[in-house]
């Protein structure tokens, strides 16, 4: 018997990420190991203990799938260990499971999983879900980088800081706006004939000869009062002194003192200060790129989950194509049969009439009316007509979740923003059609939009969505469509719910922003329409009356360049 030949594992990059696959079945590591094959280098791990093992060594993965159902130690406890461990609690964890109850997933989430992928796997999205948390460990890992520099940076230059304050040959002081020594330098402190310990809480106004102290007090008062810094010239025991107070920003309002009998020195202290508000700047700087990452993160899981739902959409829809195509053909050859069958029975009737002796005819008559044959005739044809529109409704509906995900034509193009609504409003008319109505009153001139259909729907869906929510009982959601000459459309969607609090206004469009109680929403839907429409080169503003309602107006372009669309494009992404 011939061996049959190992099969050639296909060959990874150098410096390829490392993916380390915890389950407890050899198929099912396999199998996996096998969809990220020729990507990247792959581990493989048959227990948590193994896997805590190989995730400890060097050099260590940079993502781990984890089987959750595991019998020595299941995927719960190894993550808990993963991140009690300072070695490999930055590791991505990404949980694949059979489980699919929204406990479980967020049980999972909080124990610090990354993210949570169901069984049955497919390559695409298993492949996409690694390469997007893979890029941003990435990112994390630059971040971390950059806060460590930063961080070294702030310990040198207070170090620094200390050292100039020792070698300065110029008095310096923090004091309160009453005067109270919160430090001061050595050379300052000499100059009392003291040390910086001894004369730390003490009243700097009390040191100071009365003219001097009086000055200065209301020199410490108008920096406070304005922010800024001034400069005085005192004379104090025989010299003259350039004194200049700077304020401290925080809380307790604080000022630092220079005095210094060499006016060219100021210029030093000013640009050590002009350094201080600089290292301010990029501490600030910092903590925005952290929440933008923060932001870009959970916007692209909530951006995978409804690729995923629209492919589901798109998928089903081909799939009830082809029976509802052959059934519908069915009935309508199955009408003309009949149609066929009813006439040669209408002609064999004629005929019998005729010709069958009086006591046959009447039995056959009599026959005819015990089955209802008349009303069979015209009810059978009326069951094949309702089947037909039956089956044009559900091809309309089937229709209406293929232009809603569009799939295979995600990209830019011109669309019809009344077919998006529309298919929009098919797909969620059973969620809203017990609460309102809707009344559509649609621009007939309406221009095609360049733009990405199916984000449009996306947006269109959580405003209509919101709209119902927001109506208790039974109300009204108004459409509304207009175009001007300058190149613009606008659709407005309003309700006549319980309307939005001033005080919210400013925060409706921020991630995890929610009026909706814990499990109702997550606070991303207006969030990801904002930055759609942002990406479209649109507004969207909103206007509420608290008790009678809301409007969220969507104001569009008709034309994006191809220029334009590829910068939003290379920009989301």
């Amino acid at each position: 018997m011939l061996a049959t030949p190992e099969r050639q594992k296909p060959s990874v990059e150098p410096g390829a990420p490392t993916i380390l696959v915890v389950d407890d079945s050899r198929i099912n590591l396999k199998g996996v190991s096998r969809m990220l094959e020729g990507h990247f280098n792959v581990l493989t791990a048959e227990s948590g203990p193994v896997a805590l093992g190989i995730a400890a060594a060097h050099p260590r993965p940079d993502l781990i799938l984890l089987d959750v159902m595991m019998p020595e130690m299941d995927g719960y406890e190894v993550i808990q260990r993963l991140r009690a461990n300072p070695v490999t609690r930055d590791i991505p964890v990404i949980f694949v499971t059979a489980r699919v109850n929204d406990e479980d997933e967020q049980h999972g989430l909080s124990l610090g999983a990354a993210d949570y992928i169901t069984k049955p796997l497919r390559a695409a999205i298993l492949l996409a879900r690694v390469k997007s948390h893979l890029k941003l460990k990435q990112a994390q890992d630059e971040l971390r980088t950059q806060n460590e520099t930063l961080e070294s940076r702030v310990m040198e230059r207070t170090e620094t800081l200390g050292a100039i304050l020792d070698s300065a040959d110029q008095l310096i002081a923090m004091i309160t706006p009453d005067g109270a020594l919160m430090a001061i330098n050595r050379i300052g402190a000499e100059f009392f004939g003291s040390t910086p310990a001894r004369l730390s809480g003490q009243n700097l106004f009390d040191l100071l000869p009365p003219e001097f102290g009086i000055r200065l007090a209301d020199q410490i008062a108008e920096v406070l009062a304005t922010g800024h810094s001034s400069e005085i010239d005192a004379a104090n025991r025989g010299r003259i002194f350039h004194v200049t107070v700077y304020p401290v920003p925080g809380n307790p309002p604080r000022v630092v003192v220079y005095a210094n009998d060499v006016t060219d020195k100021v210029a030093a202290e000013i640009e050590l200060r002009r350094e201080r508000e600089q290292l301010a700047q990029s501490l600030a700087h910092q903590r925005e790129l952290n929440r933008k990452l923060e932001d870009a993160q959970n916007q692209l899981l909530q951006s995978e989950k409804m690729a995923s739902l629209g492919q589901l959409a798109a998928g089903v829809a081909h799939e009830l194509n082809n029976p509802i195509g052959f059934v519908r053909s069915n009935v309508t050859t199955l009408e003309g049969y009949l149609q066929g069958i009813f006439e040669i029975l209408r002609a064999y009737d004629d005929k019998a009439a005729a010709a069958l002796p009086a006591p046959d005819a009447a039995e056959l008559a009599a026959l005819k009316k015990q089955k209802d044959f008349d009303f069979v005739h015209e009810d059978i044809f009326q069951l094949l007509s309702e089947s037909k529109d039956g089956l044009t409704r559900v091809q309309d509906i089937v229709q209406n979740l293929k232009d809603f995900s569009r799939v295979g034509g995600a990209g830019w193009g011109w669309a019809d923003l009344h077919a998006c609504i529309d298919s929009t409003l098919n797909i969620i008319w059973n969620e809203i059609k017990y609460k309102c109505t809707v009344v559509k009153n649609y621009d007939p001139a309406l221009p095609q939009v360049y733009c990405i259909a199916s984000q449009l729907n996306q947006v269109f869906m959580n405003l209509l969505v919101n709209a119902a929510h927001a109506i208790p009982e039974k109300g009204e959601i108004v459409i509304t469509t207009e175009h001007d000459a300058t190149g613009t459309v606008r659709i407005h969607v309003s309700d006549n719910g319980v309307g939005i609090p001033e005080e919210n206004f400013a925060h409706l469009f921020e991630p995890f922003f929610t009026t909706k109680p814990i499990g109702k929403g997550t606070g991303l839907g207006l969030s990801i329409a904002y930055g759609i429409i942002g990406k479209h080169h649109g507004t969207i503003d909103v206007a509420s009356t608290v008790g009678k309602g809301t409007t969220f107006t969507v104001t569009l372009p008709v034309e994006n360049t191809d220029d334009a669309a590829a910068a939003a494009d290379d920009a989301a992404n």
